[in-house]
């Protein structure tokens, strides 16, 4: 149950709720990040409100690129920008290349993610965009006092908390968890894709079960919408409330892939990058170094180690690569570039 002894002002950062950053560290653990941006499109009304939110985006995330080496639209601010010349010869398969490649990805995809569920609201009734509102705040604002902190922390895994939650939630009703039982933190692993060890937010073993709670009575709350409007506003809730989804493999799988994966993706004058292909080319690196993650948690941990109980529960194996993007579709690096 929510914790009613403390008010979500007490636990939140204000400015969080307007972050264009990914290194955000506030106290609400996630739950209120980009609530602004993500409230606007849930509730885009009106061609005046479409390019207000499409300005603030593009201040974000920057603007759209025309190829994965056109580094001329400003980068998301937290991230390594790369020089024009430097991107047309830089390898985007190792290190500071692939890193770029990763960002972009994941980057443009929130951005497109966002213009997809406001041009849906622009299409919705009154009443429909005013109970896409409710539901907004009911799993974001009103979410703070659930998995909200009284301290301040200085683990940014500690902000991927609410993100963590709902990513879990979606899978368990898309079914698509994995089988067997899981550690507690399985989907709140922050690691990928260059961190050998993942680490987790410490407190997400004793605030998961409130969190699920409170997404699934919020939800089932809200049964008017269509299906796939109350998932999509979910999904982007997700998504956006990470603070960087690069660095969360669970949130880009379950919040922000079933975008991709939708068959009105991408939404008119928008990315041209974030597509299935590279989706796919996405979880094969991943799955890849997730590989190598398992091994090494496997030595660490010793024969107890609860990967040993379970199997395989790499978000990114070859069975999870056919559900996360299409497989049978490989693209040379060559070809990756020149997207």
């Amino acid at each position: 149950m929510p914790d009613k002894s403390f008010s979500p002002a007490a636990t939140h950062d204000y400015s969080c709720e307007h972050a264009a950053q990914a290194t955000c560290r506030c106290r609400c653990r996630g739950a209120g990040h980009q609530f602004d941006l993500v409230q606007r499109a849930a509730t885009c009304s009106n061609s005046t409100d479409m390019a207000a939110l499409a300005s603030s985006l593009d201040q974000v995330f920057g603007e759209f690129r025309s190829n994965f080496r056109d580094a001329r639209p400003r980068a998301r601010g937290s991230r390594k920008a790369l020089a024009q010349a430097e991107a047309k010869v830089l390898s985007l398969d190792v290190r500071r290349g692939a890193t770029w490649l990763e960002t972009v990805l994941v980057d443009e995809g929130l951005h497109a993610a966002f213009l997809m569920v406001a041009n849906s609201s622009l299409a919705a009734t009154d009443d429909e965009r005013e109970r896409q509102g409710r539901l907004v705040d009911s799993i974001t604002r009103d979410a703070i006092p659930v998995v909200g902190s009284l301290v301040e922390f200085s683990n940014i895994a500690e902000s991927h908390v609410w993100c963590s939650i709902v990513a879990e939630y979606l899978a368990s009703t898309s079914g698509a968890t994995p089988s067997g039982p899981m550690p507690p933190t399985f989907f709140g692993r922050i690691c990928y894709p260059r961190k050998s060890i993942p680490t987790a937010p410490s407190s997400l073993p004793k605030m998961r079960q409130a969190g699920l709670a409170h997404l699934a009575s919020q939800i089932g709350s809200t049964r008017s919408l269509s299906t796939d409007r109350s998932a999509q506003i979910v999904q982007l809730v997700g998504a956006a409330t990470c603070p960087d989804l690069w660095r969360h493999p669970a949130a880009v799988r379950y919040c922000l892939e079933p975008f991709v994966s939708h068959s009105s993706w991408p939404p008119a004058r928008s990315t041209k990058l974030a597509v299935p292909p590279a989706f796919s080319e996405l979880g094969r690196r991943w799955s890849r170094k997730g590989k190598l993650v398992e091994k090494t948690l496997l030595a660490a941990e010793g024969p107890r180690s609860p990967l040993r109980r379970v199997g395989r529960i790499d978000l990114f194996s070859s069975d999870a690569v056919n559900v996360f993007g299409r497989s049978d579709i490989v693209l040379s690096s060559t070809e990756f570039g020149n997207l």
